[in-house]
């Protein structure tokens, strides 16, 4: 649908968390992040009780929307922060925070949160978000812990994840080709 008539549709019943979630994408797939973070914020604070998981989603798809702004940094890790709190046993908070902290080269904050995320990937395979949060799926957070690992002198661990991510996990491209550079550097 269009932005006019996912506007049309909320009009007649503004209070719908997932109308707005609706309307939000649409702006997000149009690039209108500042729109997109605002209905976004309004599907999460409208789906808090009844809707946990868009709640959550509507967290980090709002952080997505801010990274792609300039000057947004203190916005985007509060938002992220908000959605740990949210529900702190979901691993694709954990993975925009590793991965946050990877282009920024904090490569001891990139090993925790992956590591932390982890420890919940597991607990989700099952229960999918509404919504595409740039997650593939655990082998992001096992990425970003390889990453990290080199650089905080835990050579053989990276090197390590590094293979075993090449040999048992399909991936999508840019995490093969990330690992196959990587593997290079060695």
């Amino acid at each position: 649908m269009s932005v006019k008539d996912l506007a049309i549709d909320l009009a007649a019943d503004t209070k719908n968390a997932k109308k707005n979630f609706a309307l939000a994408e649409e702006y997000e797939r149009l690039k209108q992040h500042s729109s997109a973070a605002g209905f976004f914020l309004r599907a999460a604070d409208l789906g808090y009780k009844t809707d946990p998981l868009l709640t959550y989603t509507s967290l980090l798809k709002m952080a997505l929307c801010w990274s792609r702004q300039q000057d947004r940094s203190a916005t985007v890790l509060n938002t992220l922060h908000h959605a740990i709190a949210f529900m702190p046993s979901r691993p694709e908070a954990y993975f925009l925070l590793a991965r946050y902290y990877e282009y920024r080269k904090d490569w001891l904050k990139t090993y925790t949160f992956a590591e932390v995320g982890l420890q919940y990937a597991p607990l989700t395979l099952n229960n999918p978000l509404p919504g595409w949060v740039e997650y593939y799926g655990s082998y992001c957070l096992l990425f970003e812990k390889a990453v990290s690992s080199w650089w905080i002198g835990r050579k053989d661990e990276a090197k390590s994840l590094f293979q075993h991510l090449l040999d048992d996990h399909k991936m999508a491209p840019e995490y093969v080709n990330g690992c196959l550079n990587n593997m290079r550097l060695f």
